[in-house]
């Protein structure tokens, strides 16, 4: 093994493994469709280059895009590295290829389920008390224990 090779790279587990989950539940809606309430909140980088979305969204949304998977939806396609979907934009449907290593979050709010795949690296410093403090970049989320934080290797 190399030096350079992490043994236990618990980020890349960790994320491959809650991408498993997101590929489930879309797999199982594209198979069944939407139900009891459910709906996806998706949000990605819309600078990943292998994502494709129309011009006129890369405009609009320069950096993050989230799209929502509720009731107008057609076409879900869920493949090993991506999905893709097409939906009403402005009176229009247009077709998203999704890179998974693109994702941001993925939210279902009506079970109050939330995965975060971007955050920044804690940073942990001592203060004059000798007490560990940790500082994140993000706004901390109080007591929410269903919400798992991950930042994801640049690709």
């Amino acid at each position: 093994m190399k030096k350079k090779d992490i043994f236990l790279d618990y980020k890349s587990l960790i994320k491959s493994s809650l991408i498993e989950v997101i590929k489930h539940a879309l797999k199982k809606t594209s198979e069944y469709g939407i139900s009891n309430g459910h709906h996806f909140y998706i949000t990605f980088d819309t600078t990943f280059t292998k994502n494709k979305i129309p011009e006129y969204l890369k405009k609009d949304y320069p950096k993050n895009m989230m799209i929502v998977i509720e009731n107008e939806f057609w076409n879900l396609k869920v493949d090993q590295d991506y999905f893709s979907v097409e939906l009403k934009f402005k009176g229009k449907i247009d077709q998203l290829k999704i890179y998974f290593s693109s994702l941001k979050t993925f939210v279902d709010p009506s079970v109050s389920f939330t995965l975060n795949l971007d955050i920044d690296d804690k940073i942990i410093s001592k203060n004059s008390d000798n007490k560990t403090k940790t500082f994140n970049n993000k706004k901390q989320l109080e007591n929410k224990s269903n919400i798992i934080f991950l930042k994801p290797k640049s690709t």
